[in-house]
């Protein structure tokens, strides 16, 4: 276990003092509490208690956070063990709907949208099982990536401008499997070049992207037009070889399913284009209000977020 400095072991102790007191309340006999906690200039940890009848044993918990070192705090904890649970289970029950509704077709993949959600919230789900998360703001992700254990995958799903790509790229590495808001030339050359800064002959390297298609033609929504896309979408394969054009993205105006037929449609004619099979072009759509309507029009990748980590808080998003 970690050696801490006298003033650590001293907010550590008062720390684990508060939480027992409020366990002693219950009549749980074993009780694991997770306390995250990033204590400057130390790295940061994530430390297990454990409550029994015999005597309290602490010891360091998700080994692989454990040993990474984090020069700020990124996270809080998630809360009780309570809350634990409750992300899990919505975790689970989301995944039981996956299921369903695509008849235990496994090429659905769950996005789990943690933006806004504390490093916490995430390893919880980590530990459920979830390993491909989403994040919509650039500084959020960077921060996180390099505190999540190995294995992690990240895909950014939030609007970004093109002097940020480098950063964005950089800062998650080779986790960042997909840029699912592509929908102009200069974001894809920006992405395009920071991707090659991760390519060599000894690890490849190849950054995934979703183009996306404003399918309800609100104002308000960032995308191509549909009748653009298949052109739009040769452009990019044909000049940037360190991007990999995975498939198609939309949001779609609320309660109009409507926008999942339009996107279905736009692939196949994206796929008539590249002159590939429709099947090898994913759709991403559909998120907590209606990721079960997407799946059965052709999701393969549907974007969850508060259903399994609760409410947001964008009190400190400007």
């Amino acid at each position: 276990m970690r050696t801490f400095l006298n003033g650590e072991a001293f907010f550590l102790a008062l720390l684990l003092q508060q939480y027992f007191a409020a366990l002693t309340a219950t009549t749980t006999t074993n009780t694991a509490v997770t306390i995250a906690t990033i204590l400057r200039p130390a790295p940061s940890f994530v430390l297990r208690a454990r409550r029994a009848s015999g005597p309290l044993r602490c010891f360091a918990s998700v080994k692989e956070v454990a040993r990474r070192s984090a020069p700020r705090a990124l996270a809080s904890v998630a809360d009780t063990p309570a809350m634990s649970s409750t992300i899990a289970s919505a975790l689970a029950n989301v995944q039981s709907r996956i299921d369903f509704a695509s008849l235990n077709d496994r090429s659905v993949r769950l996005v789990a949208v943690s933006k806004t959600k504390p490093l916490a919230d995430l390893l919880v789900a980590y530990e459920a099982g979830q390993r491909v998360f989403g994040e919509n703001y650039v500084q959020e992700i960077v921060g996180k990536a390099p505190e999540m254990p190995e294995g992690t995958l990240w895909h950014f799903i939030g609007p970004i401008q093109s002097n940020k790509a480098a950063a964005l790229v950089k800062g998650v590495g080779r986790s960042l499997v997909c840029v699912e808001t592509v929908s102009t030339t200069k974001l894809a050359s920006k992405l395009n070049n920071a991707a090659a800064e991760l390519n060599s002959d000894t690890e490849p390297f190849c950054l995934g992207i979703y183009l996306q298609v404003n399918t309800s033609g609100e104002d308000s929504k960032s995308g191509l037009i549909p009748s653009d896309t298949p052109a739009f979408a040769k452009e990019i394969v044909d000049s940037f070889t360190h991007l990999h054009l995975r498939g198609l993205m939309t949001i779609g105006a609320p309660g109009d399913l409507a926008c999942f037929d339009t996107l279905v449609d736009c692939r196949t004619e994206v796929a008539k284009v590249l002159g590939i099979a429709e099947v090898t072009l994913e759709l991403s759509m559909g998120m907590s209000g209606d990721y079960e309507e997407a799946i059965a029009r052709g999701a393969t990748n549907v974007r969850v977020g508060s259903t399994i980590f609760g409410a947001r808080d964008y009190s400190n998003k400007k």
